[in-house]
């Protein structure tokens, strides 16, 4: 609200200093008119000091003090607006005072208790409204004297001005309310919006990503990838998982599930996105750095998970993971097939392990597109060590 309104009042300064500059103008020619025609009942120097330059001086004095402030940082924000109302209402005044004698003039106070409501403050409103008032009624009391023969048409005048300044000022405030119940509508609008994205983008059970969300940040990274940022997909698939719904109940099983994430969460680290793609399977998106972390990361995840306790079973829950590092453009289901194959190898060896792939070079995943088939010199050897793959010189 703050950057609005600080863009509403440069405008309206800007507005003001081409209102003064209007007025001069307008007054210079009125004064080159009432020179032709011979009409100033007063002496041509006073008429200039009285109805261009005071007027005159008043109206920039105003602007430029509207503008200094609001470019200030050491004035808050609520100053600042009633500031450059204030201004505009001096303005407004200026004009309608020492050229009381057109009528119309009057209502020029009306603009500011206009343009005060765009700041949303009713307070201001008041005041703005009630100093137009007295600047109204100044106005006609100063020509009643000046003119006391027109004494009645002034009076009927300034009652009809107040009357529009009135009206003004209640349009203005029905219109901060209005503006006040559409920010409201807005920001629970913007609030239900952020929640309900909220739980399309994030799992309920173990607060990790959704399979879409996940799923569209990986093509996106994946699309990106190169040799120098290189991006890795991990599957995660926990093991034996069937059995504990079938022996323990799904009660249970949903608490493996979001032991899981909750362990994830604890060690979420940048440019790493996790999303659960399906029951018990999960995906790990990598955006950028060492393949070698990636796979280090992945197998001190599953030493971590390996040895939570749980109060159903003696028996630890583990994981099987694939992951697969792709150094040029690729699409998600390219690399997924690479990172699913890692999951079936280390099921097949043992479980409770890491398998690791590179993404081969383009013409080999172009055969391997149109075969379905990974040959196996495309796949890695066990590290001893950690379980982790390193690729094939």
């Amino acid at each position: 609200m703050n950057s609005a309104e600080s863009l509403a009042r440069n405008k309206i300064i800007r507005i003001y200093f081409q209102l003064s500059i209007l007025g001069l103008i307008a007054s210079l020619v009125l004064f080159g008119v009432g020179v032709l025609r011979d009409n100033i009942s007063y002496s041509y120097v006073l008429y200039v000091i009285l109805r261009i330059v005071i007027p005159s001086a008043i109206n920039f004095a105003a602007s430029f003090v509207a503008k200094i402030c609001n470019s200030s940082e050491n004035i808050d924000n609520d100053t600042k607006c009633e500031i450059c109302s204030f201004a505009c209402a001096t303005i407004g005044a200026s004009i309608s005072f020492w050229n009381g004698y057109y009528v119309a003039l009057w209502c020029l106070p009306i603009l500011a208790v206009m343009f005060c409501s765009v700041f949303h403050d009713s307070h201001l409103l008041f005041k703005i409204t009630v100093f137009s008032i007295i600047t109204v009624a100044i106005s006609a009391f100063y020509q009643m004297i000046d003119h006391p023969e027109q004494y009645t048409y002034y009076l009927e005048s300034m009652l009809v001005v107040m009357m529009v300044l009135a009206c003004g000022a209640i349009v203005s405030r029905n219109m901060i309310k209005y503006n006040k119940e559409m920010q409201n509508i807005v920001y629970e609008a913007n609030e239900k919006r952020d929640d309900y994205r909220h739980r399309l983008e994030t799992d309920q059970l173990t607060y990790l990503h959704t399979r879409p969300y996940a799923q569209e940040k990986a093509d996106l990274f994946l699309l990106d990838a190169s040799d120098e940022h290189p991006v890795s997909l991990a599957v995660v698939d926990l093991d034996f998982f069937k059995s504990i719904n079938d022996t323990y109940g799904h009660k249970n099983g949903d608490v493996v599930l979001w032991k899981f994430g909750d362990t994830v969460n604890k060690n979420m680290i940048d440019n790493l996105v996790v999303g659960r793609y399906g029951g018990e399977e999960f995906i790990f998106v990598f955006d950028g750095g060492d393949y070698h972390d990636h796979i280090k990361y992945m197998d001190e995840l599953r030493e971590k998970f390996g040895k939570i306790k749980y109060k159903f079973t003696d028996r630890s829950v583990t994981f099987s993971c694939g992951i697969v590092t792709a150094n040029y453009p690729t699409s998600f289901s390219d690399a997924f097939k690479y990172a699913d194959q890692g999951v079936y190898y280390s099921k097949e060896n043992g479980r409770n392990r890491v398998t690791a792939y590179l993404m081969p070079p383009i013409q080999k995943t172009a055969e391997i597109q149109k075969t379905g088939e990974i040959r196996p010199e495309q796949q890695t050897q066990e590290h001893p060590k950690t379980g982790d793959i390193k690729p094939n010189n």
